[in-house]
């Protein structure tokens, strides 16, 4: 019989202000040591090191390090969907260009805010976090998107909204994993930036405002 994959979970959330502050703490040193050095070398005892705590205070919160990981991939999925909320229900800029750019502009600032934390979710976050987990952000993500292009005084081209969704945040988001992972030359933030709004615009928009 196969055996059951064990989902790795923090130990003991934190409730009170000090514990909280401890935890991200442990998860602000984790992001500052991927900055700097790959997986292999970011142990646990490397983390409490930097984090200013001991190893056992550490162990309280969390099982491992991939625990530390999933932690930090919940977090990166909540800014996600803060931000997604922000610049699309809340309403935005006026032009079709500047609503586009600025959804990208601010999806790519959370990846190069923490670059080799992104890198290292890119390999290993299918392994430490559940894939229904996973599922669930892309869906609040696409879903999004799509009541944005349901509500929105845009002349689409598509008229599939769902498609059209799931098409664009798949599209950009992986564009711009792969620009994080492989640094092609030629091609920094800005570059990306405008090249990514204008996939959007052409694949979305009938006559650009």
């Amino acid at each position: 019989m196969a055996k059951k994959r064990r989902t790795k979970t923090a130990r003991k959330p934190p409730q009170q202000s000090r514990s909280r502050a401890t935890v991200d703490a442990i998860l602000d040193a984790t992001i500052r040591i991927l900055d700097k050095e790959n997986w292999s070398k970011t142990t646990t005892s490397r983390i409490a090191q930097v984090a200013g705590v001991s190893v056992g205070t550490l162990y309280q919160y969390f099982e491992n390090r991939e625990a530390i990981l999933d932690a930090l991939q919940e977090r990166e999925f909540e800014r996600a969907t803060t931000m997604l909320q922000e610049v699309l229900v809340s309403g935005g800029p006026g032009s079709d260009r500047e609503a586009a750019r600025s959804v990208v502009e601010r999806l790519l600032g959370l990846y190069v805010e923490s670059p080799g934390l992104h890198r290292v979710l890119v390999v290993e976050g299918l392994r430490v976090t559940p894939a229904d987990r996973v599922q669930a952000f892309d869906l609040r993500a696409i879903s999004a998107i799509r009541a944005f292009l349901a509500v929105a005084d845009v002349p689409t081209r598509r008229t599939n909204l769902d498609a059209a969704a799931f098409v664009i945040f798949q599209s950009v988001r992986a564009s711009m994993l792969s620009w994080l992972l492989e640094r092609p030359a030629g091609i920094d933030g800005s570059v990306l930036v405008e090249e990514l709004t204008d996939l959007v615009l052409r694949y979305l928009v009938a006559d650009e405002r």
